[in-house]
């Protein structure tokens, strides 16, 4: 008895099973995709100098949107409340008003000042972009998810302040892609010292 037609049933069998997990298996990723509620917007006045080390997160899923983040007020604001923007988001773009350094995925509290040099300025045109932050994350093809490389970034602003800061997700609970968190240390005293967030103040944001 020719044994061909078991052959193909069982190839047939292993072809159906890679075919479930294919499409299986980003269900079950997606359920352990880190997560962050928005912050709210800021009302606050501008921090009077010091250090601040906190934790954002800023729904810029609006791909016809930029949202703004003001370092001396520690969050988010929002239009015409915009004029000291020291970030801009929108979707997977990030872009700083100043210049911006890439240190690679070294550790976050490695870094304890900023660099002289190696900074990149934003191309402000009908395509926006900054080369050091265009390719943040990685993209997975099996799970269509966009995952942080964990790189730390050091802030240059427009006033000569400083600050470090890495993404940590892209996704608001569900989860909603367009929500990006990222923690950074804010030197607000002047200077390039980028330290210890002990005797920094911290807002805290829940996730």
């Amino acid at each position: 008895m020719s044994r061909v037609p078991h052959i193909a049933l069982g190839l047939g069998f292993a072809v159906f099973l890679v075919i479930m997990v294919v499409l299986l298996a980003p269900t079950a990723i997606k359920a352990r995709v880190l997560t962050f509620n928005p912050t709210p917007p800021v009302t606050r006045e501008a921090v009077a100098g010091g250090t601040v080390s906190d934790t954002l997160t800023i729904d810029a899923g609006d791909e016809h949107r930029w949202r703004f983040v003001d370092l001396d007020r520690g969050g988010v604001v929002e239009p015409p409340d915009t004029a000291g923007w020291d970030l801009a988001l929108r979707r997977f773009h990030l872009i700083p008003s100043g210049e911006i350094s890439n240190l690679g995925p070294v550790p976050f509290d490695s870094v304890n000042a900023a660099p002289e040099s190696g900074y990149v300025a934003s191309r402000f045109s009908r395509d926006t972009s900054n080369a050091a932050t265009d390719h943040w994350y990685t993209y997975s093809y099996f799970s269509h998810l966009l995952t942080s490389k964990s790189d730390v970034y050091v802030l240059r602003t427009r006033e000569g302040r400083y600050a470090k800061l890495q993404i940590l997700s892209y996704y608001c609970p569900g989860p909603t892609p367009g929500c990006v968190t990222l923690r950074y240390f804010y030197q607000g005293g002047g200077g390039r010292a980028l330290g210890s967030a002990i005797g920094a103040v911290t807002r805290h944001h829940s996730r």
